[in-house]
Formats: C-alpha cells, structure tokens, sequence
C-alpha cells in the first residue's frame, strides 16, 4: 500500500478544507481523505468544483477593487489556504506596488507552501503567520503583523469561506467582532460564506458528510452572514450570492449557481 508524504504535523486521515479545495480545482497538495470527502461533497452538490472557482474570482475581484478604487493598500487574509496564484499581493500589488499583506492560516501543509511561495514584489512585503481565528487577539499582536501591517491605517480584512469552519457555539460573530472594532476608519471587510438557504438539502447534505469526517462545516441562511458585517457600511449591492457581487462582463445568467453569500464593507 502507499503511504501519502506530508510534513510534520499533519494528519493524514482527517480531512482539511484547504487541501480539499486544493483538489477540486486540479492541484496535488491533497491526501486520500481530503479527496474522499471532496467526492461525498460533489455527490451531494456536483457543481461544487465550479463553485470552489467563483469563490476564488469574488476573491480576484474583491482585492482589485479594494486597491484600484477603495485605495487599501494593505491586507489581513485570514484562512488564506494553500497558495494558487494570483494570490492576494500579486493580485494587488500589480495595481499599487507598495501593498503590504499579511496571511494567516493555520494548516501545515499551508506553511510550508507559504512561505516559499508569497514572495512580494521589491516595493510591497508580505509575511504568512500561523495562526488560528479563533484567537483574533493573538493574530492582531503577532509582531509579525504589526511589523508589516500598520493598524491605524485602513485595512482590508478577507474572510474567503473561512467563517463556515466554526460551530455556532465558537461565536464566530464575536470573532469577526474583534477583528472589525480593532481596525480603523476606512478599512473594508470582504465575506464569502456557504449559504444554507440556497439548497437546503443539499446543503444540509455536505455539512453531515463534513461531520462524518471528522470536519467541521456550518452552511449559514444570509441574514447569519449578513450579522458578521455588523454595524459596517455594506457597499453595493450588498449581501449578495458571489456571482452577483461587481461581476465582470455580463451578468450571470444564474446568479444563484453558487451557493455562496457575499458581501463588502466599509468601516464609517
């Protein structure tokens, strides 16, 4: 039988939304249970693929929108998975060279790939912390962070399908909470989270498939997403399915074929 390499600190038999994710837009950084609970997700949704890949162009759009006409000019990533490029400095940094970012993640497999793989440009800088969202202080304190990020100049906070990872006995609202009351005036957040509402049973599906393995995922209705946006100014068209956020060229002819909400805000 073959025995599948990974670095230390991995373990292989439970399943891992990055490496997941890894596999259903074709790389290789994945293992035998993140590919087995990828096929029980596409059983249950076949366009899951698809879906994985809309996600990642709201990601595209929402960084070159936030650099070209909002003006961020430094980003906190925050469940940035394992690096496809354009990764979040290529992608703002081909706008306004000078664009500090800061990843976090909390995977081995991420680190590794990390590391050697986000290198800025000469004028901009990145750094990949190790850090989990469940503990928001420990990442806005990291002196890895704040040694690249300046926290009194607006930031542009990415929360890409991360959130559905936290039960709802986490608190994940408090989480977001912290994260939004520690940033300044101008400063924007960018959500994609899975949304229950859009197939209920299908939906519901996935999300005991994810139990089953041994993984956490919670599909939320949009007015659990909108929540996480809290008291922050919602940019048009708001809380939206990701298709329908700022698409470029046409609009899609079904917006809804991604179950993902999404939205953008500003910090007043």
């Amino acid at each position: 039988m073959d025995v599948e390499w990974a670095p230390p600190g991995i373990d292989t038999s439970l399943p891992h939304s990055a490496r997941m994710y890894d596999y259903w837009i074709g790389g290789k950084d994945n293992f035998a249970a993140d590919r087995a609970m990828g096929d029980a997700f596409a059983a249950a949704i076949p366009s899951i693929r698809t879906m994985a890949q809309e996600n990642r162009a709201f990601m595209h759009r929402v960084v070159r929108y936030l650099t070209d006409q909002a003006g961020i000019r430094q980003f906190l990533d925050i469940g940035t998975g394992i690096p496809t490029r354009p990764n979040v400095h290529e992608i703002a940094q081909a706008i306004a060279p000078q664009t500090r970012v800061a990843y976090v993640d909390h995977d081995p497999i991420v680190l590794v790939h990390a590391r050697a793989l986000m290198v800025s440009g000469t004028e901009g800088e990145t750094v990949y912390l190790d850090a989990d969202l469940r503990e928001p202080g420990k990442i806005l304190a990291d002196p890895d962070l704040t040694a690249t990020l300046d926290l009194e100049r607006p930031v542009g906070l990415l929360l890409i399908a991360i959130l559905m990872l936290m039960a709802d006995e986490d608190d994940p609202w408090e989480k977001v909470a912290a994260l939004l009351d520690a940033l300044p005036s101008g400063s924007y957040v960018a959500i994609t989270h899975p949304g229950l509402d859009f197939d209920p049973e299908a939906m519901g599906g996935i999300a005991a498939a994810a139990t089953q393995g041994g993984m956490t995922l919670v599909p939320r209705v949009r007015d659990e997403v909108a929540r996480f946006f809290g008291d922050w100014e919602l940019v048009e068209p708001g809380v939206v399915p990701v298709m329908a956020w700022h698409p470029e060229g046409a609009p899609p002819a079904d917006p809804n074929g991604a179950y993902y909400w999404s939205g953008v805000a500003r910090k007043r």
